[in-house]
């Protein structure tokens, strides 16, 4: 992955390490502008870097680096707790290079990637109603909220039954063309509900829309 992303214009490997520890150190270092971060690491998970590093970055006032999260689709608990560390972006050990790359891209934009495969397993478990979940025997992470400004803006403005039937396709991964057909819709009404649904999340894009979604609880 090093050698592949630094023949790209425009993207410099700025160091990579095996462990969370030392990838922590790496990171507090170099502060770079997105971080990969595997959720199985042979000393420490992943989950336990990005927290590490989040804290260590409240008190600066510079802009914190996005991290993208590789984890398994294969592995439900593995999934839910990558979700639930925070991180930018989750994508699937599997991801084609070229995905990958549009990936990092909007991620470096402020946008939000998020892997079809992964929405779906959160989405089942916010239907299951649990709350959190065990990534190892000694570890429970909580999936994060939303902000309380995004909070107060859904409380004064909320979606409508139709716009969270919209939100959930949203997150399945369905096109817009798709969900016309799903709920008996013009595409032109299907648009419309899916500029409503991404401004009353304050979200710029689809994807961003299903993260807040998930994280938020919208959908139990």
């Amino acid at each position: 992955m090093r050698s592949s992303l630094n023949e790209q214009e425009g993207i410099q490997v700025v160091g990579d390490e095996a462990t969370a520890d030392n990838g922590l150190k790496l990171l507090q270092s170099t502060k770079p502008d997105i971080a990969i971060v595997d959720i199985g690491l042979p000393d420490r998970d992943g989950i336990w870097l990005v927290q590490q590093f989040r804290e260590s970055l409240v008190s600066q006032t510079a802009a914190q680096t996005k991290v993208m999260m590789l984890t398994s689709f294969a592995k439900e608990q593995m999934v839910l707790a990558a979700f639930a560390a925070g991180a930018d972006s989750y994508c699937v050990k599997t991801i084609k290079f070229e995905l990958l790359l549009e990936a990092l891209h909007m991620t470096h934009e402020g946008q939000s990637w998020i892997d079809p495969a992964i929405a779906r397993i959160v989405l089942k478990h916010t239907r299951q109603g649990a709350a959190a979940v065990k990534p190892n025997a000694t570890q429970t992470v909580t999936i994060s909220a939303i902000d309380l400004e995004q909070a107060s803006i859904l409380q004064a403005d909320p979606l409508t039954n139709r716009e969270l039937q919209v939100l959930e396709l949203i997150v399945q991964g369905y096109s817009n063309n798709e969900i016309a057909q799903k709920l008996y819709l013009s595409l032109g009404s299907v648009k419309v509900y899916v500029r409503g649904v991404l401004n009353k999340l304050c979200a710029s894009d689809r994807t961003q829309a299903a993260v807040l979604a998930l994280r938020a609880g919208l959908l139990n």
